[in-house]
């Protein structure tokens, strides 16, 4: 089962989290004992406790990379030397904007030469066209055989074939002599570059080893965290809910997205099975960079505004339901007079420390704890629980503040 625990700021492993958890818990036990206790006169001592309201929150949390969601790799389709290289690493850039431009001397003057032979070929065709004419008449009036003028309308049909196939020639030039700039085919940031200014790079289209990358550009305006969840937990987590991500980069801040994508299938990772989880996150400022380490928070049941006690003031055998869909019944010692009766009451979700309390008590109620017994109780409970966790890189935790 996986553990549950107050919000702290980083999970690295399963010792860290028995640590924190025993950490937190024990300090509860002490304040409970510290304080000043009321003993009645046949029974132990006992810490009151008032029933207040607060936000009860449990989170699945995992440690993520951000990866950038539409990353493209650019490479020319032109092969030559680059003669300028207008971007450098970090660069924002926007669709259309110069990457490269390539040599383009052998480019420029293959576009003349095509530019050329197209006036050639329409100056032939219009001289064709013209005989072809003066042909015609003559045939309509006798003055020709039939096999002479076939042979000036075969020439007039090898004109136009050298129109059609200069034309091809001078779009098919005009596209290499454009091809030698690369300009970026989206807006986003240059995350990684390949080449120097000077270099000869190969066609991304005509040559066998694929050609050579110039850069890699993508849109970080939303990003992608990419985290493994434990099986444990994985049945907690479903598509739309909310996130919370704290990158260590930026442990001040807090960054809110969505679970955006379940892996179907589990990778092990360390013996301990994991399932690929997919957050997305608005990053409008640029500030989460591809590559960043970041904790994420997936928020599975969050409540505002409810009773509270913490779990200690249960009764033994009382937990509480697992997952929150609905009330179970459990009894707390309820203050009346100097009396600490039984009291059953309705509880819902609760962690190691907290408990909502969905029905039999009132804000301002004084709760009794007996500390003689139960200190050592919830010690032993809590041993048992963090022996029988096996979850380790993700833990299940909550949260609650007042």
């Amino acid at each position: 089962m996986a553990k549950e625990a107050i919000s702290y700021r980083k999970n690295r492993g399963r010792l860290v989290l028995a640590g924190g958890v025993l950490v937190v818990c024990l300090a509860a036990l002490i304040f409970l004992v510290g304080g000043d206790g009321n003993a009645s006169n046949e029974g132990p001592s006992m810490k009151e406790i008032v029933v207040e309201r607060g936000v009860f929150q449990v989170v699945v949390t995992a440690n993520g990379i951000v990866q950038p969601i539409d990353r493209v790799e650019i490479k020319s389709k032109a092969s030559g030397e680059i003669v300028d290289l207008a971007v450098e690493e970090g660069d924002v850039v926007k669709k259309g904007d110069l990457i490269v431009r390539l040599d383009q001397k052998d480019e420029r003057a293959a576009l003349a030469q095509a530019v050329a032979d197209l006036n050639i070929a329409n100056a032939e065709l219009q001289q064709a066209q013209r005989t072809f004419d003066r042909r015609e008449r003559l045939y309509q009036s006798q003055l020709i055989s039939e096999e002479e003028r076939d042979e000036v309308e075969l020439s007039l049909a090898v004109a136009k074939g050298k129109v059609i196939q200069a034309t091809t020639t001078l779009d098919r030039t005009k596209e290499r002599f454009e091809e030698a700039v690369v300009q970026s085919p989206i807006n986003g940031v240059i995350l990684q570059k390949y080449v120097e200014e000077g270099q000869i790079i190969a066609s991304g289209v005509t040559n066998v080893s694929g050609g050579t990358p110039i850069v890699d550009v993508a849109d970080m305006s939303s990003v992608h965290i990419e985290a493994g969840i434990d099986e444990i937990d994985i049945g907690k987590v479903v598509v739309g809910q909310p996130v919370r991500v704290i990158a260590d980069a930026y442990p001040e801040l807090s960054f809110e997205g969505s679970v955006v994508r379940l892996a179907p299938e589990a990778r092990v990772d360390q013996n301990v099975t994991l399932f690929d989880v997919v957050v997305a996150v608005n990053n409008p400022e640029r500030r989460l960079q591809s590559g960043m380490n970041t904790e994420i928070e997936i928020i599975i049941d969050r409540r505002e505004d409810v009773l509270l006690i913490p779990t200690i003031a249960l009764q033994p055998g009382d937990r509480g339901s697992p997952d929150g869909s609905k009330g179970s019944g459990a009894t707390v010692l309820l203050k009346r007079g100097n009396e600490f009766p039984r009291h059953p009451i309705e509880i819902g979700p609760a962690n190691f420390v907290y408990v909502v309390v969905l029905s039999g008590l009132d804000e301002g109620s004084i709760l009794g704890v007996p500390m003689t017994s139960r200190l050592k109780e919830e010690n032993e409970r809590l041993e048992e629980r963090i022996k029988s966790s096996r979850s380790f890189g993700t833990t299940s935790k909550s949260s609650t503040s007042r």
